[in-house]
């Protein structure tokens, strides 16, 4: 009794002298107060601050990183921890009721009292940890409070401060920190695996060393013995299942990557057919098709477009489509405006052109992206051995689409498999000619071979008829004697008229009397006229009106258009014909009116189509043929029931023949020119012209014998015929075309064929009769282009 009184005074004495001590007056605070947080960074909202609490102890003493920690909660589970030395805490033991003054501060985020004092004011039974889920522990309610928690392991580990488990799952985990004790070895959380049940007791803290300070919320435990293992995971399990994830992700990796080597080796076959089957199409017209049908599958393309380039009119040729009525020509210096413009900066840059979104890009014009189909558009150039000779377009309009770089490769390559095809068909179409050409030149050869053989039968016939008529004059048999020799005269005249038809491009140029020639003609179709029912109108000048060229290649002309004439006049109401000729401006004028048939319109050119029944030649061969004479044809319609054809040529006069050049000429440039040309009068007059221009000329006649002369020297052009000896104008042309500056192709008249053959540019046509205007013509062509490649090889 006496002892329990004494230890009673000596508290009393020791808190009055402690009241006595404590300076100014402190703010007394609850613990929910003294734990509070504010501020966008949640900091203590009474640091720095001296105040004073009342709480019980909960726990033993913890050393931790340099300081001892206490923690108190009161009877509400609000908590606190006391920071202070071990002289401070030697006398405190849980339950103990205690009032501690000293100032708040923080310690990683989280609140602590810095302690000044704590005096004893009760004791009592230790606190019952707060049952709670890992979620109320991830927050500022349950800090400094003794709770304990069950859940998983989710993480092993172990930081500079001690040894570490993680519990919880979902999002939400909490760290369990046993610190290490101060010179003393770490104790490790050894023995727990991931997926162990564990209960873990111990006090609320949080360890957050940066703002904002709202976050890693853990458990302090004093020791090992405050986790227990509820129940144990077995690690076979978690292996099984890792093992099966395992070779499910292996087995859907194999599977996806065999879906895409299916994919592509899909794509590939139908690459490599579509590329086949262009390679085969015979026209524009087809490769385009066969685009269409498989590019949708190819690339997903709506809408595929081909451009090829036609170097005579410096234009974009549109191949049309099924569902369009005509072609479409798109200049490269003044486009159309729309999808036609970025085709033609496509082909101008030679390089491919992506456009995503046609509406955003710079080169669609506002006005066309209203109107345009394809939302999404490449354009691909199409080469074949470095030469440019059109564009692909290939259209998406399901929305925006950026084509990736394998379709633009794969593109790519299909628009020079189409560039090659075009360039075969090209020299598919030349070799088609040259064989028609030497056809036609064969069959030219047996008609006057025939018509030689008959030729001398008539004139023996047509001598007896005038021999016997002498004789019998009187007689009744004199008038059977006169037709008989008029007869054979006309037989005589048709076959005459063959062999000139036959030969018409081995004559050289000539003067020809036309005036003579068209009254020839109009008598050789005279008889048929007349059974026709179709009257002619003779109303040639009475002079003499010559021209010079071929006379054979004039007389198909002119009989080409009046066969013309009179298959029209069939099926109009009046069958008349009128031919007449003058002079006008020192040019002959020749012009043939018939009356036009019912189905014949004022605005119909006969030339822009074929028409079959005018005979074995195409109007629109009668045209170049009349160019190459220096002339022109025209058709017109003089009044709404006649129809007209006017045929221009320069006038020549009997008294002047045209006569080689003695005394060379100056040329700006003097050209070295290859000359093959196996028929000598040709050659004679081409190496005539041409040295008398002051150019270096070199004649053979074979093209073999060319094709190693091109190897040894180097020639700016090449004059070749069209019918050659042994190897064909093709075949050398393919050998000497790296070799040569530029080619021109002498042929037998013209050839609209060949002229589309070699539309592209390549090459240059010179038809005979071989006229010198026509030749300066070609030659200043040469020089323009030699001059063109010397300034882009100097870089200017």
């Amino acid at each position: 009794m006496p002892h329990n009184f004494m230890w009673r005074l000596l508290r009393a004495a020791a808190c009055l002298l402690a009241a006595v001590g404590a300076g100014p007056a402190q703010v007394k605070l609850t613990l929910q107060q003294a734990g509070s947080r504010s501020g966008p960074d949640f900091e203590p909202a009474y640091e720095n601050q001296e105040v004073s609490v009342t709480a019980q102890v909960s726990g033993k003493p913890l050393w931790v990183f340099d300081s001892y920690y206490v923690p108190i909660q009161d009877d509400k589970y609000y908590g606190l921890l006391l920071r202070g030395t071990a002289e401070q805490f030697e006398n405190l033991s849980p339950g103990e009721w205690v009032e501690a003054r000293g100032t708040i501060s923080k310690r990683a985020g989280l609140p602590v009292l810095l302690l000044a004092g704590i005096r004893p004011l009760r004791t009592g039974s230790p606190p019952v940890p707060k049952k709670v889920q890992v979620a109320d522990i991830a927050g500022f309610r349950y800090l400094g409070v003794l709770v304990t928690v069950e859940d998983r392991v989710a993480a092993v580990g172990e930081n500079r401060g001690g040894r570490v488990l993680s519990i919880g799952d979902q999002g939400k985990f909490v760290t369990i920190f046993l610190p290490n004790a101060r010179r003393e070895p770490a104790v490790g959380l050894s023995g727990f695996n991931i997926g162990d049940l564990v209960r873990a007791t111990g006090i609320a803290t949080q360890y957050d060393p940066l703002p904002p300070y709202d976050g890693s919320f853990q458990i302090l435990i004093p020791d090992t013995a405050a986790v227990v293992l509820l129940n144990r995971t077995s690690i076979l399990p978690s292996l099984l299942l890792t093992a099966l994830a395992a070779v499910g992700l292996v087995l859907a990796l194999w599977w996806l990557r065999e879906s895409r080597m299916a994919a592509q080796r899909r794509m590939l076959r139908l690459l490599n057919s579509l590329g086949e089957e262009i390679v085969a199409a015979s026209s524009p017209g087809e490769i385009l098709k066969r685009l269409g049908a498989v590019m949708p599958r190819v690339s997903g393309a709506t809408g595929v477009r081909l451009y090829v380039y036609n170097r005579r009119t410096k234009a974009l040729d549109r191949i049309p489509e099924p569902s369009d009525t005509d072609a479409v020509s798109i200049p490269l210096d003044t486009p159309l405006g729309g999808l036609a413009e970025a085709a033609c900066v496509c082909f101008r840059n030679r390089t491919l052109l992506n456009i995503p979104d046609t509406r955003r890009s710079p080169f669609i014009n506002k006005t066309a992206r209203t109107v345009e189909l394809s939302r999404s558009v490449l354009f691909v150039p199409m080469f074949a051995q470095n030469e440019l000779l059109g564009v692909l377009e290939v259209g998406h309009s399901g929305g925006v689409r950026y084509f990736t770089q394998e379709e633009q490769a794969a593109t790519q390559h299909l628009a020079n498999q189409v560039a090659t095809s075009l360039k075969l068909q090209d020299r598919q179409s030349m070799r088609e000619q040259l064989f028609r050409s030497e056809k036609l030149a064969a069959t030219g050869q047996l008609i006057s071979g025939v018509a030689n053989e008959l030729r001398a039968p008539l004139e023996s016939i047509r001598k007896l008829a005038g021999a016997l008529l002498t004789r019998n004059a009187d007689t009744g048999l004199g008038r059977d004697l006169r037709v008989l020799a008029a007869e054979a005269q006309r037989a005589a005249d048709i076959v005459t008229r063959l062999v000139s038809f036959g030969r018409a491009s081995e004559t050289d140029a000539k003067l020809v009397e036309v005036n003579d020639l068209l009254a020839g003609l109009m008598q050789f179709r005279a008889r048929e006229w007349t059974t026709l029912g179709v009257t002619v109108h003779n109303l040639l000048a009475r002079e003499p009106l010559y021209v010079l060229g071929a006379q054979g290649q004039l007389e198909e002309v002119f009989l080409n258009l009046l066969v013309h004439a009179e298959q029209s006049v069939l099926e109009a109401p009046a069958k008349e014909i009128a031919v007449s000729s003058g002079i006008l401006a020192n040019r002959l004028l020749v012009e043939i009116g018939y009356a036009a048939r019912p189905a014949e319109s004022p605005g119909e050119d006969p030339f822009c189509e074929e028409h079959p029944e005018t005979g074995a030649m195409r109007l629109e061969v009668c045209r170049g043929i009349v160019q190459s004479h220096g002339g022109e044809i025209r058709f017109l319609h003089t009044e709404a029931s006649r129809s007209q054809f006017q045929v221009e040529l320069p006038l020549a006069h009997e008294e002047r023949t045209p006569a080689p050049r003695l005394e060379p000429t100056k040329s700006q440039r003097q050209l070295t020119i290859l000359v093959v040309e196996p028929e000598a009068a040709v050659q004679r007059q081409l190496v005539g012209l041409l040295g008398a221009k002051g150019h270096r000329v070199v004649p053979i006649v074979s093209a073999e014998e060319g094709v190693e002369m091109a190897q040894r020297l180097h020639f700016d052009v090449a004059f070749c015929s069209a019918r050659l000896p042994g190897l064909n104008w093709v075949e050398f042309f393919e050998r000497v075309r790296a070799d040569l500056g530029s080619f021109v192709l002498v042929t037998e008249g013209f050839d609209s064929d060949l002229s589309r053959a070699f539309h592209g540019g390549e090459g240059l046509l010179l038809s005979k009769p071989i006229q010198e205007a026509e030749v300066d013509r070609l030659l200043a062509v040469v020089k323009a282009r030699l001059e063109a490649n010397a300034a882009v090889k100097s870089g200017r």
